[in-house]
């Protein structure tokens, strides 16, 4: 019997991720509402669109705009396995204003699929498994897979980037006071100004990493600081924002070097 799973994240409301792993699953005629992205990664399966028939199997990738009606089918005795991820609409036209020539509009079926996309939506699929990776950092990673789909072909200038300074400059003040908290783009774009498709880009420009790596340094340098006084490790765990104790050591040890009780220990 095969399994399907949907994965989401709480903060980030305009996400779904759906895992199947089946062979004995077959689709009606159907439409999603919003933009969908898949990648087969075993098995082959027939798949109908837009009055079109075509075999799709591992590395395969699907891009379907929103109501775009569709069927998927399985072989018989496949083993079918695919991750697909959409995304509202309102979000995905959201990041693709002001791109030129993007044929958002439009199905795309590749055999096989990019490369860049196949690993970025391999990247997305492991962190909306994990709950203890914030939400920062998963809409940052949703946003590669559709860069990578859709790769923008103008660079900032240096006159634009300038005049995003002072809203990167209240980014971080505002990540500097905050860190321990679950904060999203929305909110450093409602603080900044600066419009949230463009802000890991321009924080990243500006201090050489984005803003969900900061703010785990940040975490990281508030837990030193208190376990230098002898406090519990699940209370500083806790404090600085880290999601349980065992994501505590994890994130503590790729920084450190060592586990949380071992630097204390050497104190």
């Amino acid at each position: 019997m095969g399994q399907v799973h949907y994965y989401r994240a709480a903060e980030l409301p305009f996400f779904e991720l759906k895992r199947c792993n089946t062979g004995d699953l077959a689709y009606k005629l159907h439409s999603h509402e919003e933009y969908s992205l898949g990648i087969v990664e075993q098995g082959k399966s027939i798949f109908w669109y837009a009055g079109r028939r075509a075999e799709i199997q591992s590395n395969s990738l699907v891009y379907l705009p929103p109501d775009f009606v569709h069927s998927c089918n399985p072989a018989e005795g496949e083993n079918w396995q695919y991750t697909m991820l959409f995304a509202e609409a309102k979000w995905v036209e959201g990041f693709l204003a002001g791109r030129k020539n993007v044929l958002r509009n439009q199905p795309v079926v590749q055999t096989p699929g990019d490369g860049r996309v196949r690993q970025a939506m391999n990247t997305v699929f492991h962190v909306f498994r994990q709950a203890d990776i914030c939400p920062l950092e998963k809409e940052g990673c949703v946003m590669a897979v559709w860069e990578a789909l859709f790769p923008c072909t103008k660079s900032e200038g240096d006159d634009c980037c300038r005049r995003a300074l002072p809203g990167v400059a209240l980014i971080k003040e505002y990540l500097d006071s905050c860190f321990m908290k679950k904060i999203t783009l929305a909110e450093l774009e409602q603080v900044s100004g600066l419009n949230k498709f463009n802000i890991i880009r321009l924080f990243n420009k500006s201090f050489n990493l984005p803003p969900h790596t900061y703010q785990l340094l940040l975490r990281v340098n508030y837990a030193k600081k208190e376990l230098r006084k002898n406090r519990r490790l699940t209370e500083v765990a806790l404090e600085a924002g880290f999601y349980d104790q065992s994501h505590f050591c994890k994130v503590f040890k790729t920084h450190t070097g060592i586990t949380p009780d071992k630097y204390q220990k050497c104190i």
